[in-house]
């Protein structure tokens, strides 16, 4: 357990603090803590105090400081960590490192392909700055919102849309504070006098990279990551079943296509609910303290032309290639499921129709559809878009509109990309959530060619005092059945 921040040590531990990173960014006042504490999740800690360094030396000198009074940290990026934690730390009485004004784009190099950031830059910011500059370059992007942080995203192995989606993959030549203070480099980022570091990210011998993400082995307060030179092609295409047979076999081929190098993107694949969670649908059905009914997904279903299995991918590279990858995609897939395609301008020109269309029930259907093909086609080209965040208010949007104030909590386990595999899962996680009262929003996303990543989530009021224990002892169980079937999560709250 953290040394708690005693009266008697509190004055000397402020002073301390304040005199690395100025009074106005050493936060103890009650009601900002009470601020930071806040969480999506039904519990939190509150913390001793919270500091916002503006570059790494203020860091070191900061866990240097800590160290000496023997009280435990915890760091974050820009606190946008929805559904496994937030901003909080695991216990109480620890002290916050808030990097968000460390959120400096040191580099853009265009033609190695590559920025160098530190952890407070979102999104939004590095999206903007290649769009401003011109540039051939783009970022893979998540769907957690234009303020949502890189580094912090990649030190969770969070993943994207696009053949840079496994993120931490695409990253090296971190920056790190160690615990004790000291300030060291991964991979030859360390030779101040050579640009190896920010193009290879081994070094020689071992390489401390891989004991940094999810971790409090240090803190990174800069990265290089590398930026996908934008392609002369970006084509999207989707697919929809109704069929659990079919859906199978549809995962088994995208593994196989995804193996073969066909695919080297992302696919999502996700149920109805996780595609309708950011619908404004969901806001008009009424509310009941079960799952919705197979005639309530029926007709969400039917308003936004989706299926019960829904998949959404993109093909990537010169057009002659992108049109050999699509033959082979329709080949293959298109034994299993109608597979439609969509190029940039054709999504360009249902926006726009979409916008001039009269305001008709059946008008809004195609609205509903156009909606939701552009949004994800954003993530595809490298865009982010804060629409997908609406999935986290689903049938539960707060007053005020804040993530934070929604009820939110992540199951996040990791399956072999086979079709068998994924109805199990289903069949597993599923009953669960439905006994608890709960619907099962899900995505599966074969992140890397053998391995999937399916993204589930309880969403509940969490004012209601039965509502919460009931989604934290549904959460319990989530991950005991997903352990005991075999498939462990691939990230975890920092809370308990």
């Amino acid at each position: 357990m953290p040394t708690p921040v005693s009266d008697r040590l509190r004055p000397t531990l402020r002073s301390a603090l304040q005199s690395i990173v100025g009074d106005a960014n050493f936060l103890d006042d009650t009601a900002v803590r009470r601020e930071y504490s806040k969480t999506t999740l039904p519990t939190s800690t509150f913390s001793a105090a919270i500091v916002c360094p503006e570059s790494a030396d203020q860091v070191q000198r900061i866990v240097r400081r800590l160290g000496e009074f023997g009280v435990h940290w915890h760091c974050f990026s820009r606190g946008k960590n929805w559904g496994y934690g937030d901003r909080c730390a695991a216990t109480d009485g620890q002290v916050l490192i808030d990097l968000g004004r460390m959120n400096r784009i040191v580099e853009i190099n265009e033609e190695l392909a590559y920025a160098v950031i530190e952890p407070g830059v979102s999104q939004g910011e590095l999206a903007g700055e290649l769009l401003k500059r011109g540039s051939r370059l783009m970022l893979d992007v998540t769907g957690a919102g234009p303020d949502a942080s890189i580094v912090g995203n990649i030190l969770q192995r969070g993943f994207g849309h696009t053949p840079y989606g496994d993120r931490f993959s695409q990253s090296c030549n971190y920056q790190v504070v160690l615990p004790n203070g000291d300030l060291t480099h991964t991979g030859f980022g360390d030779i101040d006098a050579s640009p190896v570091g920010h193009v290879y990210p081994y070094g020689l011998g071992p390489n401390i990279q891989g004991l940094m993400p999810q971790s409090q082995n240090g803190i990174v307060t800069r990265m290089t990551i590398w930026l996908m030179p934008r392609p002369e092609a970006i084509d999207g295409f989707g697919f929809k079943t109704d069929d659990d047979a079919t859906f199978s076999e549809i995962v088994d081929c995208i593994g196989r296509l995804r193996q073969a190098g066909v695919i080297d993107s992302v696919v999502h694949l996700a149920n109805d609910l996780r595609v309708a969670s950011s619908q404004p649908i969901m806001q008009t059905i009424q509310s009941s303290d079960g799952p919705l009914t197979d005639d309530q997904r029926q007709r969400i279903r039917k308003e936004l032309k989706i299926g019960r299995w829904n998949g959404l991918g993109g093909l990537y590279g010169p057009r002659y290639l992108v049109d050999a990858k699509r033959d082979e995609v329709k080949r293959t897939l298109g034994k299993h499921c109608k597979v439609r395609f969509f190029k940039q301008w054709q999504v360009s020109l249902l926006k726009t129709a979409s916008t001039r269309a009269p305001d008709w029930r059946i008008v809004n259907r195609f609205k509903n559809f156009v909606h939701t093909i552009s949004d994800v086609n954003d993530l595809l080209c490298g865009v982010p878009n804060a629409n997908h965040l609406e999935g986290a208010f689903y049938r539960n949007r707060p007053d005020s509109g804040e993530v934070t104030d929604a009820g939110l909590i992540w199951t996040a386990p990791v399956i072999p990309c086979r079709g068998e595999d994924a109805l199990k899962l289903v069949e597993t996680m599923e009953p669960i959530a439905n006994e608890h009262g709960f619907d099962f929003p899900i995505t599966i996303s074969p992140v890397v060619p053998r391995a999937a990543v399916c993204i589930t989530n309880l969403s509940f009021d969490k004012q209601n005092e039965r509502q919460a224990i009931n989604a934290s002892n549904c959460s319990v169980q989530l991950k005991s059945a997903i352990k005991k079937a075999g498939y462990p999560s691939y990230r975890t709250s920092t809370v308990a």
